[in-house]
């Protein structure tokens, strides 16, 4: 993705009308109403994140972009009261908006984690091995991309504190696979419970199992899921999630500039989002240049 695919008042867009489909009346309890809408917020830290800026210099670009700004201390406030869960949520509609306008049904999915550096300085990419188990300030993601044609995009994300299991992270996401299609995953995912959640979920699961020459697979959901795994043609179709982090990690770089483990969930979270509104922003022009085409065509 680019940066200057999607403008701040797009994502403003984006924000306010998830927002405004998931406005729960009086859900903040007693007391005065807020100033700042969430949607400004959510728009503010996209914005923040999009262009890497610090909290003080996102504030400072957004003067010219959005009327109504909050304090810093007040942004800040209210990102660390910010329920991860909102970021999934928004992620989710931002991906119904992309299978809507790709009018496609989708036939792979591909589950996996990944970890977003914040607090310190030095990037998670420059450690392997042993070291990166020395490392505690940071966080782990898991996803559910959904390919459409050689187009990826994210379904649903979780957020966790370090060392989370990609399981756990992703379990809980399999609620928006459809049927039909086929769930691509590498060794971490082979759980015969992960395996037969995929299958109530009308899918084909294409899980790598571990096994070696002491130890073989025995139950029949591994033993399908191995199956599925084996066809080369498909199961290499699993890479396309490690290209979408590295794309968004290389677009919005893989370090989080913050202190507080909260708000770097956020920010890691809303890198996927960033990338679902660039796709979605993507496929609205091509399907706008495509209608121009064939206007022009008509009336030769």
């Amino acid at each position: 993705m680019r940066r200057t695919t999607v403008s701040p008042r797009q994502i403003y867009s984006f924000a306010n009308e998830f927002m405004a489909a998931n406005r729960h009346p009086g859900r903040y309890g007693p007391g005065h109403p807020r100033l700042y809408d969430d949607a400004l917020i959510v728009a503010i830290a996209c914005v923040q994140n999009l262009y890497s800026f610090s909290f003080r210099e996102a504030l400072e670009f957004c003067e010219s972009q959005y009327a109504f700004l909050p304090a810093l201390s007040t942004y800040h406030y209210r990102l660390r009261q910010l329920d991860p869960d909102t970021i999934r949520k928004f992620i989710e509609f931002l991906g119904i908006r992309i299978k809507e306008e790709a009018k496609d049904r989708i036939k792979l999915f591909i589950v996996d984690g990944t970890g977003f550096s914040f607090k310190d300085t030095y990037p998670l990419k420059l450690y392997r091995g042993t070291e990166i188990r020395k490392i505690k300030s940071h966080v782990k993601v898991g996803a559910v991309a959904g390919v459409i044609g050689r187009k990826r995009f994210v379904l649903s994300a979780m957020a966790g504190p370090p060392y989370t299991h990609d399981l756990k992270l992703v379990e809980p996401l399999l609620s928006v696979i459809d049927s039909g299609g086929y769930v691509l995953g590498d060794k971490i995912f082979d759980c015969i419970r992960f395996i037969q959640k995929i299958l109530t979920r009308g899918c084909f699961p294409a899980i790598d199992i571990r096994q070696s020459r002491f130890y073989s697979a025995k139950s029949p959901f591994r033993l399908f899921s191995k199956h599925y795994a084996g066809i080369k043609e498909l199961y290499k179709n699993r890479t396309l999630i490690e290209g979408l982090f590295g794309n968004a990690k290389q677009a919005l770089t893989s370090h989080i500039k913050t202190f507080n483990s909260n708000i770097a969930q956020i920010f890691a979270l809303l890198r996927f989002a960033l990338f679902n509104m660039a796709a979605l922003v993507g496929l609205r022009k091509s399907r706008a240049w495509i209608w121009i085409f064939e206007q022009r065509h008509s009336e030769r």
